[in-house]
């Protein structure tokens, strides 16, 4: 291979490097773009108007309330805010939110929360006392709200006194009753009931 040739390769060769190196700087900076976008639309969710608001229909049964709003952008798709919600004892379990999910990925969401009970609507006010008042009810043993909710309680409406008015009874039987889940840690949980309610004043059901 004569020098021009090795010269001309070395320099395909560089352009190629720096042009791989270009794409990866383009393709991190769009990705970068796209999550500070969602990040802010969520933040401004409030100003969206509520397109749905789920509930399980055996919320008050089986103490576990799953909590579905949805708010419609600009643009059609919708701001989602997901909360899984204790109101026996543990407060809020899980939250997650996310901004331009089109409405076909929405009804796949709906079918997978709801795989085991059957969603009815809930006044926003009514997500609001269940969410924030399991929040304030399991502080009071030691239990703070999943971290994720520093996000998502953007998509919730801003709480009010009318709030107030939707009756829930917190705890069970007038004191907490913790019901293991598959992900807890239940040796540390009630650990804490007993360091922070006192033995006896609480009720435990630990699935085997």
């Amino acid at each position: 291979m004569s020098q021009n040739e090795k010269r001309r390769q070395k320099a395909l060769l560089k352009k190629k490097r720096k042009d791989k190196e270009r794409k990866r700087t383009i393709s991190h900076s769009s990705g970068f773009d796209s999550f500070t976008y969602k990040m802010n639309l969520i933040k401004k969710a409030k100003a969206f108007p509520i397109y749905e608001c789920l509930i399980n229909d055996n919320w008050k049964a089986s103490g576990l309330a799953h909590i579905l709003l949805s708010r419609r952008q600009p643009n059609n798709e919708l701001i989602i805010g997901v909360f899984l919600v204790d109101i026996y004892c543990l407060g809020l379990k899980n939250t997650f939110c996310n901004a331009n999910i089109t409405l076909e990925d929405y009804q796949n969401l709906k079918i997978k929360m709801f795989q085991e009970s059957s969603p009815i609507a809930c006044h926003s006010g009514l997500a609001n006392r269940i969410i924030y008042g399991a929040i304030e009810y399991a502080k009071k043993m030691g239990f703070e709200p999943q971290k994720d909710f520093s996000l998502s309680q953007f998509v919730l409406d801003e709480t009010s006194d009318m709030d107030l008015s939707f009756d829930i009874e917190f705890g069970k039987d007038g004191k907490p009753l913790y019901i293991s889940g598959p992900d807890d840690n239940t040796h540390y949980i009630i650990k804490k009931l007993i360091k922070n309610v006192g033995e006896g004043n609480f009720d435990y059901l630990v699935k085997l």
